[in-house]
């Protein structure tokens, strides 16, 4: 089994940008991973990439499941509510992108369980929603809609009410210790959470970074800007990519020609981090591997001193001292590496990422996060030039599962819900 400092190193790592109770890890043996997809179209690279980079954290660690929602899916209407057409296209086309976006990323999709809702519920699991609902509130089960993309005060079917049971239900039911979505469904996870700790089950929440909208407003932006930056990622749904506003999402099966156009037209506002699309992409995924807030907490617990923290350090705190490239991280890897060798190649790994001046033709390769950040922020790379690079990588990363859904056996499974998108 891993050492518990390790898994909690291996929680932590990007795109995770929030973990709930993750002191339970020494309480728990065996680690169960899950994360629920509702099946609604094609995979784009917020479910496929920024989601499999931690479902291969989580095969390293202990089981890894991905639970295709197909009931869920239906209460939401997705795929026309059409619970037949929704499970085809769940254990063909979702699935097999999955499986691609995992291999693409370096992991193993054999490690992974692809486990349908359909194919497990029975008495027992709806004995379980019960439970969970006869100790949820009404109000807090109306405050969760959201998870849903809806709002709690619309017409919506009654039906949505037993959503965010069934969500916490799909949790417990399956003894899954590790929870992971992306933050816009923390208020399922938090029922779940609270009714674990009622009857004494140790259970952890992960949750991801959501990449932004690729065709996000400057107007929207300025308002995320004045507001509650956590409050937004959870709540507005116009904020993460969707299928159903053109261009704002990138989906894995997408040429290299339409990915790296998508890139060009995004939204990249001048030195901007937060809410910006494509730095999102060069801090989660691409420099991933450096960083990693775990270490920090574990380093602080042993006793190690951060100048530029004073006091108990938390996720907010970090999260601002990060953007603004506050932190020695040369100097806490350098100790990270004399604490623990295992935990230094656990958190860190040198990146070469090269971004070309359009004008000049100077070419840098960057290394490390920390020194790409202060020429970001400086004003140093100009936007088209950041999203050139960026482009060249996804496209890289995504050229495989291009060639899987386009040449290969994958083919006939896009072309299946082409069909169905076009019905209906």
């Amino acid at each position: 089994m891993m050492d518990e400092d390790l898994v909690k190193v291996f929680l932590w790592k990007k795109p995770s940008i929030e973990v709930l109770g993750d002191e339970k890890v020494n309480k728990i043996g065996n680690f169960k991973h899950y994360i629920g997809f509702e099946i609604s179209g094609y995979v784009h690279i917020g479910t496929g990439i920024v989601s499999g980079y931690k479902i291969i954290d989580s095969s390293r660690i202990g089981e890894a499941t991905v639970f295709l929602a197909d009931w869920h899916s239906m209460i939401n209407n997705k795929l026309g509510g059409d619970i037949e057409v929704i499970r085809r296209v769940a254990e063909g086309y979702f699935s097999e992108a999955m499986k691609q976006s995992i291999k693409s990323l370096g992991g193993d999709p054999d490690r992974v369980k692809f486990v349908l809702a359909s194919d497990i519920y029975d008495n027992d699991y709806w004995s379980e929603v019960i439970k969970i609902g006869k100790n949820t509130t009404l109000n807090r089960t109306l405050r969760a809609i959201t998870i849903m993309g809806r709002l709690a005060n619309d017409a919506v079917p009654s039906a949505y009410l037993i959503y965010p049971l069934m969500q916490a239900a799909d949790i417990i039911f399956q003894k899954i210790n590790i929870a992971h979505a992306g933050l816009d469904q923390r208020k399922a996870h938090v029922i779940a959470l609270e009714y674990a700790d009622k009857i004494d089950y140790p259970l952890i929440a992960m949750h991801q970074q959501l990449i932004t909208n690729l065709q996000l407003s400057i107007e929207t932006f300025q308002k995320l800007k004045q507001g509650n930056k956590r409050e937004a990622k959870q709540e507005l749904s116009e904020l993460k990519m969707s299928k159903s506003i053109v261009g704002s999402a990138i989906f894995v099966h997408e040429s290299s020609d339409e990915i790296k156009e998508k890139i060009n037209k995004a939204f990249c506002p001048m030195k901007e981090l937060e809410f910006n699309p494509i730095w999102e992409m060069i801090e989660y995924l691409i420099f991933r591997n450096q960083e990693n807030y775990g270490l920090l907490k574990l380093l602080l617990e042993r006793g190690y001193k951060i100048e530029e923290i004073a006091g108990k350090l938390d996720y907010d705190t970090y999260d601002k001292l990060k953007d603004e490239n506050r932190l020695n991280w040369e100097r806490i890897y350098e100790y990270a590496n004399k604490e623990s060798n295992e935990l230094y190649k656990s958190t860190f790994e040198d990146i070469e990422f090269e971004i070309i001046n359009g004008k000049t033709g100077e070419r840098k390769v960057y290394n490390r996060l920390w020194e790409l950040r202060k020429d970001w922020i400086d004003g140093k790379i100009h936007p088209l030039d950041l999203k050139k690079a960026v482009g060249d990588w996804l496209a890289s990363k995504l050229e495989p599962i291009h060639k899987y859904f386009t040449e290969g056996p994958g083919r006939r499974y896009k072309e299946e819900l082409d069909s169905v998108k076009i019905t209906r």
